[in-house]
């Protein structure tokens, strides 16, 4: 098994303080893809695991891959296969509460209620034998929404939630996990995935960019960050049962590294931490 990440900054704190030395407490090969180019958008993330995943594992080979600068473990190889071995289908998603980026549209693309805990695919996190990734990759360049009568038509009235979401990984993988449901599935109670992103049951796209908007501009002193960090250290009193903890947005991102600072994070996230900064040896990385 592999750990896959894309990361452009390998002295980011998260990757350095929290996801590498999170790996080698719980004994995971981190593997680090490391574009050289300057600009670095969420659409890459697919295009360079479709050209890239086959050239550092075999297609059959069980890889988890995760986002750089919001992501730890806690657990290792074991966990990650036993809760790996529950699904049918080969590749398996982190779920979240939110159905992000179109809320109550997304809602309605599901077939049936909300499924168990995480209802929603989040893209922070997935497993799968790396074939099957990167032939999803390939298959799904761009995102099927044409292939969805609810957003052709609400897209004939002047709604284009290609145009304004085409940039998401979470809305490319949400419409391809609807289609595709016999290869796709969701870690809908947290078995291998825990996403600790804040809690937004209404989701208002505009309402969510403009708490980041304040929280770029004013920081720690911001509304929204006082709020995601109450609620966040709130959440972290319960243990994670998981093994890939995802810190999702800017926001919750920093609180965890001021906790980390202040010692605020609790004892039960203490494997991640507690071999301090870890810096990204030259054999980890993968340059592209």
């Amino acid at each position: 098994m592999k750990i896959i990440t894309i990361a452009t900054d390998l002295n980011h704190p998260f990757l350095v303080r929290l996801l590498n030395p999170s790996c080698e407490a719980v004994d995971l090969e981190l593997v680090v893809l490391h574009p050289e180019q300057s600009a670095y958008q969420f659409a890459d993330k697919r295009r360079m695991l479709a050209e890239q995943l086959l050239r550092v594992a075999a297609r059959d080979e069980l890889v988890v891959v995760t986002d750089a600068y919001d992501a730890l473990f806690i657990r290792g190889r074991r966990h990650l296969e036993a809760g790996y071995e529950r699904y049918n289908q080969p590749v398996v998603f982190s779920g979240e509460l939110n159905s992000w980026p179109l809320g109550p549209v997304g809602m309605a693309l599901h077939p049936g209620p909300p499924a168990g805990r995480y209802p929603y695919i989040n893209t922070g996190g997935l497993i799968g034998p790396a074939g099957d990734i990167h032939d999803l990759c390939v298959k799904y360049a761009k995102a099927p929404t044409d292939q969805f009568e609810l957003l052709v038509h609400l897209q004939a009235h002047g709604y284009r939630y290609h145009e304004q979401f085409s940039w998401s990984d979470q809305y490319h993988w949400t419409l391809v996990s609807l289609l595709e449901r016999e290869m796709v599935g969701i870690d809908h109670d947290a078995a291998m995935f825990e996403c600790f992103g804040p809690v937004i049951p209404d989701v208002v796209y505009s309402e969510v960019m403009r708490d980041v908007h304040d929280f770029a501009e004013r920081g720690v002193e911001s509304d929204a960050y006082q709020r995601e960090r109450d609620e966040l250290l709130a959440r972290l009193e319960v243990p994670s049962g998981a093994a890939h903890l995802h810190f999702a947005g800017s926001i919750t991102k920093a609180a965890t590294l001021e906790f980390l600072d202040t010692e605020q994070l609790p004892e039960w996230l203490s494997v991640a931490y507690a071999a301090g900064p870890t810096p990204v040896r030259p054999g980890q990385i993968v340059r592209i």
